[in-house]
């Protein structure tokens, strides 16, 4: 199994090093670890990479954070995933997207990390819905107000 742990741009040293420790050693990971003080000491990482999107096509199963952008870019590659609220954020906005997931079905969270490894076996026979993204068809209309208005 190829999982790959990302947790965008900012810290989740405490996600990090829960996985780099619990996870079965056979697992092949990578963890993006940001600028988290906590480095793995069982499993390859990296900070950043500019090519994610190649990584989350050559990696079976995604465990990330809550975070917006890597959640509708997982949701639109109809990627397998579980998703983990950075609760040492200030604000709580990623719980309300976990909830979201959770409650239409479109991938499993945990606000537990103990809940994760179970998680992580049960993901691959499990179904999900798709995300159908909604277009924004706004765009002409605000460029026409400003036009109109200028």
């Amino acid at each position: 199994m190829k999982i790959f742990i990302t947790v965008g741009t900012t810290n989740f040293d405490s996600l990090i090093e829960y996985l780099d420790t619990n996870l079965n050693r056979e697992f092949e990971v990578l963890f993006q670890i940001a600028q988290g003080t906590y480095r793995p000491k069982n499993f390859k990482y990296i900070n950043f990479t500019e090519k994610i999107d190649a990584l989350y096509a050559e990696y079976d199963y995604i465990i990330t954070h809550a975070g917006s952008g890597t959640i509708y870019k997982l949701l639109d590659l109809k990627k397998k995933f579980i998703a983990i609220p950075n609760l040492e954020r200030v604000d709580t906005h990623q719980t309300d997207i976990a909830q979201f997931l959770k409650e239409e079905h479109y991938a499993l969270s945990c606000s537990d990390f103990k809940d994760i490894i179970p998680s992580l076996e049960k993901l691959p026979s499990l179904e999900f819905n798709i995300y159908k993204k909604e277009t924004f068809f706004k765009a002409n209309e605000i460029c026409t107000f400003i036009q109109q208005n200028m």
